[in-house]
């Protein structure tokens, strides 16, 4: 993938969003992408490891999960195409998660400092970063509530919600550990 073609996808990425950002920032981000692939079920950044690039997923699927005092896998969220596997790179030096592939995954790596250091030069991306925080504070919300005051079917049915799309690329198990 050259210069031009990580400059339209990322482009495509922030006009779905709606903030009009400028071409120069744009292509700011693009000259810190790296295009990388993973196979399915690898580890993309496991716990306590420094947490120092971010990536826009391009095709494929990910998970990410915390380990519970009796070493049980509990998914946090997935992510998918054109989402950000990202986690807390932007503001904390190690992850508390880890971030697996669902499915093999092709995408656009960033370091976490250079990419952060782009989104606030520019006030419409530091807006864009705010509301993508704003709506991470929301799922994350949803999620305790769910877990506190929703029965298995109750959350099964957000799960459907929140991810009308992903329920036959996810193995049983996966699903499970959502839930």
């Amino acid at each position: 993938m050259d210069l031009r073609q990580k400059t339209n996808t990322i482009a495509c990425i922030f006009q779905r969003s709606g903030a009009p950002v400028s071409i120069s920032k744009i292509e700011e981000l693009a000259a810190l992408a790296q295009e990388v692939s993973f196979p399915k079920q690898v580890t993309i950044l496991d716990i306590g490891e420094k947490q120092s690039f971010l990536c826009l997923i391009l095709q494929g699927m990910a998970q990410s999960y915390y380990i519970d005092e009796k070493g049980n896998d509990i998914t946090k969220l997935f992510m998918k195409e054109n989402e950000f596997l990202i986690g807390e790179a932007l503001f904390m030096e190690e992850s508390l998660e880890v971030f697996e592939t669902v499915e093999p995954m092709k995408c656009l790596r960033f370091d976490a400092k250079g990419f952060k250091t782009v989104l606030v030069s520019d006030p419409v991306l530091f807006r864009s970063y705010i509301s993508t925080l704003e709506q991470t504070i929301r799922y994350k919300m949803r999620r305790e509530y769910a877990f506190q005051c929703m029965d298995a079917t109750e959350r099964y049915l957000e799960f459907k919600m929140v991810y009308p799309d992903i329920e036959d690329r996810l193995p049983q198990n996966l699903n499970a550990s959502y839930l």
